[in-house]
């Protein structure tokens, strides 16, 4: 594994949606525009549901290798849009983080959608958008529509694109939601959310937004106090 001060875009395909394993990984080098894309085989079936999305089968990968961390050249920021599951999926590499939902949020705050298809639809015209969004849901063909992205937010923030210090900085100080976006709390301040129910969201929920992520993980650490007194 080498560490070098630049960025992959990073995209992966898992083999099922809870505890996911990768079965297609694609980067995108930020620096130079090379790509890579590789399919692996998670060492175990893939799940039909998973199957519907992208269209990957256990005839696909049968006889290929499972992707091991240490084989991977590792960068100094990994980028993707909810790039936290991309991370865990790799296996949580000690890398730093740049998340384009968040710079989309920063960079064109009139949005009234964040998912990386509407996101390229609103940055192109539903026109244009369509031949790149078909590729949705295989690992380079999301890789590039995130580095059309990243290139967008960054030309809106004015910053370069190879500033991945000021790009991180910017992803990682975007405010939390305060409110349950979705599932039986919907609506919710996320405050006022059954703490067992928060703590069920970050062991099973892997594909979560930062933003919720950070909410949740907040309301963590405010109910540690709590919980020591009790003890």
């Amino acid at each position: 594994m080498t560490d070098f001060d630049t960025a992959l875009i990073i995209d992966t395909e898992t083999d099922q949606g809870r505890d996911p394993r990768p079965i297609q990984v694609a980067t995108i080098n930020v620096t130079t525009g090379y790509e890579w894309m590789k399919y692996f085989n998670s060492g175990r079936p893939i799940s039909p549901i998973v199957i519907k999305v992208h269209g990957i089968t256990d005839e696909d990968v049968a006889g290929l290798e499972r992707f091991e961390l240490e084989q991977f050249e590792l960068p100094a920021y990994l980028i993707g849009h909810n790039v936290r599951f991309d991370w865990r999926v790799i296996g949580s590499p000690s890398t730093k983080l740049i998340c384009t939902v968040r710079l989309a949020r920063a960079a064109f705050p009139e949005w009234h959608a964040y998912g990386q298809s509407k996101c390229i639809e609103q940055l192109l015209g539903n026109g244009a958008a369509s031949r790149m969004t078909i590729a949705a849901h295989d690992a380079l063909g999301d890789a590039r529509m995130c580095y059309l992205l990243y290139r967008a937010c960054c030309e809106r923030l004015e910053i370069s694109p190879t500033d991945f210090a000021a790009a991180h900085a910017i992803s990682n100080t975007a405010n939390p939601v305060s409110k349950m976006p979705f599932g039986k709390h919907k609506g919710k301040a996320i405050k006022d959310v059954p703490i067992s129910y928060v703590k069920w969201m970050l062991g099973n929920i892997h594909n979560m937004q930062p933003s919720l992520y950070s909410a949740l993980n907040k309301r963590i650490k405010a109910e540690e106090p709590t919980e020591h007194i009790k003890e």
